[in-house]
């Protein structure tokens, strides 16, 4: 099989996964981006280690003609479309894909949820590509199981997450229970908008014994000013710092006791990964898409201790109640974390990009 493979461009949650796919399939592998960078993004442009193309795009009469010659010319047998359903280009690529002789399906998040005009318009777009393709790679189980509803059919569905290295996570101490007069050290990483929830943490800190507890932010956003504001109001101890380097965040878990993540919406969520590898239990919003593949519920049959409530942290709603909760059962529970620590190393132990990989391949296989 010949596969081809269209991103929306470099980035590094999808590297490594790229370069497994180069292992696997050598020469029959075409990768393109549909950009060259994501401006958006401080991550720079970390290409694939194999040979990528920037897809032949450029507006025009001869824009729609251009992408299907090069398209016929790389002789691919099924194509992967993972580009943001919502730009032009990826709309252009579905429109041919689905004219070709090719089975093809589309990689990505699920749409993020949304009301009024903005729900309609993106649902529509989505639709246009979901009508034509021939089944869906999703990022997570949780993320799968969505797109099986929005597919509405019995289209094929499969999970492959977003994949980074977490060498340096798994280089960090394991945790341990802190002394008796020590505070629990919560952290979290995220940008300061309103998605996040970062409003939801502070408020939900209102809620906790002061003194028992400090929680460290490390991002940077345009609600900086009113977080700041929010947390002093409050009187809470709350500590917003700015972000580090990219190659550098996993210093923000040193010295930690839990990760925090109360977002409204990630269609992947990798800073919580990060996280369980660097031992950190993780207490998260049940709208995080990768909290649902690694945070184990607490009737896990796996469980090592049927004592503890929690195998290696723990998926609720994205309330300050439900936040509160978790982080006093924390609180109260100092000397359950070395065993959740341990737990949450464990739970990234079969997050491998060569398995990502060989369902990508196994499953566009059984499109032929």
């Amino acid at each position: 099989m010949r596969l081809g493979v269209i991103v929306h461009s470099p980035s590094p949650h999808q590297k490594i996964l790229l370069d497994s796919l180069f292992e696997l399939l050598g020469k029959d592998l075409v990768v393109a981006y549909a950009f060259p960078d994501n401006p958006w993004r401080k991550w720079g442009t970390p290409v694939a280690n194999g040979p990528t193309t920037l897809l032949p795009y450029r507006a025009g009469p001869r824009c729609s003609a251009r992408l299907r010659d090069w398209i016929e010319a790389s002789g691919c047998d099924v194509w992967v479309l993972g580009s943001t359903f919502t730009s032009i280009r990826t709309q252009f690529v579905a429109d041919i894909l689905a004219k070709s002789d090719k089975p093809w399906v589309f990689l990505g998040e699920p749409p993020r949820p949304r009301a009024g005009i903005h729900r309609l318009v993106r649902d529509h777009i989505l639709q246009r590509v979901l009508q034509v393709c021939h089944g869906v790679i999703a990022t997570g189980t949780e993320s799968a199981r969505r797109y099986q509803l929005l597919l509405g059919d019995d289209r094929p569905v499969t999970s492959v997450p977003y994949y980074i290295p977490l060498d340096a996570w798994l280089a960090q101490p394991l945790v341990t229970a802190p002394e008796a007069a020590d505070p629990i050290r919560f952290v979290t990483l995220a940008q300061l908008i309103h998605r996040k929830g970062i409003d939801i943490l502070i408020e939900a800190c209102q809620r906790l014994p002061q003194g028992r507890y400090s929680v460290d932010v490390y991002g940077d956003g345009p609600l900086r000013a009113r977080l700041e504001k929010q947390a002093q109001d409050a009187g809470v101890a709350v500590t917003l710092h700015q972000p580090l380097p990219f190659d550098q965040r996993m210093q923000a878990f040193a010295g930690k006791h839990c990760f925090v993540f109360p977002t409204r919406w990630d269609g992947w969520g990798m800073a919580p990964v990060e996280a369980l590898a660097a031992g950190l239990p993780v207490i998260s919003s049940d709208q995080c898409m990768s909290a649902h593949d690694f945070i184990a519920s607490p009737g896990s049959p796996s469980r090592e201790r049927r004592d503890l409530p929690w195998l290696n942290g723990s998926i609720i709603p994205c309330t300050p109640r439900a936040f509160a909760d978790a982080m006093q059962h924390v609180i109260d529970h100092p000397d359950d974390l070395p065993a959740l620590s341990a737990a949450a190393r464990r739970s990234t132990e079969h997050y491998r990009p060569e398995l990502g990989a060989a369902e990508i391949v196994r499953f566009c296989s059984g499109l032929l």
